[in-house]
């Protein structure tokens, strides 16, 4: 066996396929609860880049033959000691070292730029869901790395939402705050609003023992993550709630349509600004975007999320809305000497 590792260019269209097929195939044996995603959307993650970050994909081959992918991104203006990685080797081609040298590749370029931090994860059952082999979690334990947070998915069928008695349940708390909902870009009046929302997810979510340095606010994240959500083909449907006292958004929530298969979606951030919390605009702005999808984009009907284990509020709040169990992702950290 001649096996052979190296870096390939995003704008190689034969090259970014190879590697995004088999992402893609490896993700549907590690989650066969999940739909089959688009390889567009694979190729995605090799060529879109968030801002001041780097990227860097690798195909292993065995005899010219693609049978793995890495991807390496790099942190280049916060968590610069840090890196984050993926390894997906073919199903098939499991058991014969093309995982490891994989992870010997990309932790040897990591090493090579005195980064001392490697993130990953994996993926595993739930009890009460689906099972999930758990091969990648077996894998990053043998080699030495440690767990570092687990998330709780669940999933939801639009159609079970008890929209308008949520609505009515809510109701007393919600004074003095007013819906909104867009679908696409954030408008421009609104952007430095989600800015901050979003840029409060890594300091207010439970992370584990993840060493993360968190966002800064900033627009310009919010339209670099829109320009990476259209070059996947994705659609983006969001709500708020805004103080009627000030005309600030200060909850958000957005809910991410897929290319392939469109009756799937992917729950994204939910935030409430600390200040405003005890209100319930965190349940208060996913009902009415829920509302908005079924009024919108009515083939959209299954909604995939996870929180921390420890987010036992928002895991109260989607078991409300009528999510059930789905499967764990496991962050995994590894020190670098």
């Amino acid at each position: 066996m001649s096996l052979s590792i190296a870096a390939f260019d995003p704008a190689d269209d034969t090259a970014c396929g190879e590697a995004a097929a088999i992402m893609r195939l490896a993700c549907l044996a590690e989650t066969p609860d999940l739909p089959a995603l688009s390889v567009r959307r694979y190729a995605a993650r090799f060529r879109n880049p968030q801002l001041g970050e780097r990227r860097l994909g690798v195909l292993a081959r065995v005899d010219g033959f693609a049978v793995g992918t890495g991807l390496l991104i790099l942190p280049d203006e916060q968590n610069r000691d840090a890196a984050m990685i993926e390894l997906h080797v073919l199903p098939e081609r499991r058991r014969r070292g093309i995982g490891r040298a994989l992870h010997d590749h990309l932790t040897g370029i990591i090493r090579a730029e005195h980064r001392t931090t490697v993130l990953a994860n994996t993926s595993e059952s739930l009890p009460g869901g689906p099972v999930r082999p758990g091969a990648g979690s077996a894998f990053a334990a043998v080699l030495g790395w440690q767990r570092a947070s687990t998330a709780h998915g669940q999933l939801l069928d639009l159609h079970d939402v008890p929209a308008e008695r949520l609505l009515a349940r809510i109701a007393p708390y919600v004074g003095g705050y007013s819906p909104v909902t867009w679908s696409g870009a954030v408008p421009e009046a609104d952007v430095d609003d989600v800015a901050y929302l979003n840029a409060r997810l890594m300091q207010d979510a439970p992370t584990g023992d993840i060493e993360w340095e968190a966002e800064k606010p900033d627009p310009s994240v919010i339209r670099n993550y829109e320009r990476t959500y259209r070059d996947k083909g994705s659609t983006l449907f969001h709500a708020a709630m805004r103080e009627d006292a000030t005309g600030r958004l200060v909850a958000w929530t957005m809910i991410e349509q897929l290319d392939d298969p469109a009756s799937w979606g992917w729950q994204q951030v939910t935030l409430v600004d600390p200040a405003h919390r005890g209100h319930r605009l965190g349940l208060a702005v996913k009902v009415h975007n829920h509302l908005q999808v079924r009024a919108n984009a009515p083939e959209l009907r299954h909604v995939h999320t996870w929180n921390a284990a420890e987010n036992h509020h928002m895991i109260a709040i989607n078991e409300a809305l009528g999510f059930r169990p789905s499967g764990a992702t496991i962050d995994w950290q590894i020190r670098l000497r």
